[in-house]
Parts: structure tokens; sequence; C-alpha cells
């Protein structure tokens, strides 16, 4: 059997959304120190930022790892016929 350590969070700063618009950046740079910013719709929690784990600080992100792993359809972007017709054709309910 394996337990589990709970994450715990020492420095939490919360904040309405109109706070975190005009000073966005400044609360990224907090998260990604290890902060946790709350953010409040109407003083109600809604969301967390939080720096992301697992992330290797400094390393640069690999790109073009999948490339040519998956070929996409000529046809992928065509319409779906029977989707359309039942989309276009159901009335709504009042």
């Amino acid at each position: 059997m394996t337990l589990s350590i709970p994450e715990v969070v020492y420095f939490v700063t919360v904040i309405n959304l109109n706070e975190a618009k005009a000073h966005l950046g400044k609360y990224v740079a907090k998260a990604a120190k290890g902060e946790v910013i709350v953010l409040c719709e109407r003083n109600r929690p809604v969301a967390e930022l939080r720096a992301i784990s697992g992330r290797e600080e400094g390393r640069p992100v690999k790109l073009g790892v999948l490339k040519g792993a998956f070929k996409v359809p000529e046809n992928f972007d065509a319409p779906l016929e029977s989707f359309e017709k039942e989309f276009y054709s159901t009335k709504l309910k009042p």
C-alpha cells in the first residue's frame, strides 16, 4: 500500500478578477515562484493560478517531437452531413 503525502501550500494570494486583469504579469511571476493565486469573482473563489509542476526550469520545450506521427486526412474539415441534417432539422422546444 502506497501512502500519498498531501500537497501543502504555504503562500496563497486571493485576488478578484479585475485585479488579475490589471496585473496579470505580476501574478504569473509569483505563481512561477511557487505561490498559489486564487482568483475570485465577486469574492467567490473560481480558479487557481499556480506553476506547472514537473517541468525543469531553464530547459527549453522540444518542438516537433511527433512530426510525421500523424497524417491529417484530406476530408478533415469536410462537413458532416448527418450532423448538419440533425442540427438544422431539430426544432427547439419551448
